[in-house]
């Protein structure tokens, strides 16, 4: 079965900027795609690695396409990691936990 067969909502790609909460660090990144339902976010490079991993609860940020900001409760899925000599970045795949109004109305309005 392929992953988008598993999801509830099909996905829009477009980028917003964001960062993630997790045990009190934050890491900025950019969400490449989104739905009502879940997001695909990549970081910026970090100097370690993170301690993140699938069922981990976090808080993302992230400004939507009109310039406001949303904060999302957000349970982690899958994390992947990856080392270079610049540092380690992450991609990670979250479900969102009672997407605020203002969130469903933005996709709602980009569908």
């Amino acid at each position: 079965m392929k992953n988008s067969e598993k999801r509830r909502a099909s996905r829009i790609a477009k980028n917003l900027d964001a960062e993630i909460i997790s045990g009190g660090k934050s890491y900025k990144g950019i969400v490449m795609n989104f739905s009502e339902a879940g997001l695909y976010m990549v970081t910026a490079t970090a100097s370690s690695v993170v301690d993140i991993t699938p069922s981990t609860l976090i808080e993302l940020r992230c400004n939507l396409l009109s310039g406001k900001k949303v904060s999302l409760k957000c349970e982690v899925k899958w994390f992947q990691t990856k080392m270079s000599s610049h540092g380690v970045s992450f991609s990670l795949g979250m479900e969102i936990l009672n997407p605020p109004q203002e969130y469903a109305a933005f996709v709602d309005s980009i569908k």
